[in-house]
């Protein structure tokens, strides 16, 4: 007994320390994922959330709440940053936003030959970094949103990609500067190779259960967007990914627990635009946090879906992530590295 005492008396506070010794252990990866990297840019987030919001407030004001969610998207996936001369970047996506719309309307109530295009427009974007994975996030979108009602396959995302379009020329930069990566061909076959595989396998899981029953197309998304070239850039992404869905996820449930309207759902795409576009060239992990929960509004505008539907989307997003992370390692491994 009084050996226990005596040493109690020579460690006092054992506990306490030893908890701060484990939070400072966890503080240190979390910082790196959060610390600033480069420098927010205000003007071009401010111009790209109230870009993105427009379309939206229009739609709801006028009881088009499905075009003015079409026409965003087409808006949202033009400003993505990328490393491309900005009238060919804009020309590009515009010419892409709008035949996905066209695919999508040509394949309605057909979900496997979406799942072909899907997988194929993720390969091409592979080929043709310049298109990267707009096409394959369009013509999924597209697919799983509400019918815009123009009459016109392809019209209503005609109209948002030239709107983006104009505010991107307008102010003449995107809202973070993305430095081009130099692949040799080998790395870059070898991932297009590994995005078709698990895109088409993805892609098919989706189909077999229903393309809005299991939120399945949340699975596809983040391995198109989690799944780089190689290893130690997936894993990177993959990180700052899953943080960034977590927090988006909670707050985008939140939003939805209060069964907001169309105008104040829209506004808060607007805000989420504004603060991904602001931050990306800060940290991707800000990005990660933002993006998310804009396109997860977004996707159900027109029909809100219940709070809980964002737990399973998570869900989803961790498990698209990771089987894009373990493929980076184990399927047809690259030996480089890359940022």
């Amino acid at each position: 007994m009084g050996h226990r005492q005596a040493g109690d008396h020579r460690h006092p506070g054992s506990r306490p320390a030893q908890a701060l010794r484990t939070l400072a252990q966890w503080a240190g990866p979390a910082w790196e994922l959060l610390r600033p990297e480069g420098r927010p840019d205000v003007t071009a987030g401010s111009v790209a959330g109230v870009s993105i919001v427009l379309p939206l407030l229009v739609g709801a004001a006028l009881d088009r709440t499905a075009l003015g969610a079409a026409m965003t998207l087409a808006t949202a996936l033009m400003l993505v940053p990328a490393p491309f001369p900005l009238p060919r970047l804009m020309l590009v996506r515009a010419v892409t936003v709008t035949a996905a719309g066209v695919f999508a309307a040509l394949v309605a109530g057909q979900p496997w030959l979406l799942a072909v295009g899907v997988t194929a427009a993720a390969v091409a974007g592979v080929a043709w970094p310049i298109m990267g994975i707009t096409g394959a996030l369009a013509a999924l979108f597209i697919a799983i949103m509400e019918d815009p009602g123009t009459g016109v396959p392809g019209l209503a995302q005609l109209a948002g990609a030239v709107w983006g379009a104009l505010v991107v020329l307008a102010l003449g930069r995107l809202s973070a500067t993305v430095p081009p990566r130099a692949l040799s061909r080998t790395i870059r076959a070898r991932h297009a190779a590994r995005l078709g595989v698990l895109v088409g396998a993805s892609m098919s899981v989706t189909v077999m259960l229903g393309l809005r029953v299991a939120e399945g197309h949340w699975l596809v998304t983040a391995i198109l967007s989690t799944l780089q070239p190689t290893p130690d850039a997936t894993g990177t992404r993959y990180a700052k990914r899953m943080l960034g869905g977590l927090v988006g996820g909670v707050l985008t449930a939140l939003i939805l627990l209060g069964r907001p309207s169309a105008p104040v759902t829209a506004l808060f795409v607007g805000v989420a635009g504004v603060l991904a576009h602001t931050y990306r060239g800060a940290n991707y992990t800000y990005w990660a946090i933002w993006t998310p929960m804009m396109f997860l509004l977004l996707a159900d505008f027109s029909h809100p879906e219940p709070w809980t539907v964002s737990l399973a989307r998570m869900a989803m997003n961790l498990a698209g992530g990771l089987v894009a992370l373990l493929a980076a390692r184990w399927l047809w491994p690259d030996p480089g590295t890359s940022r």
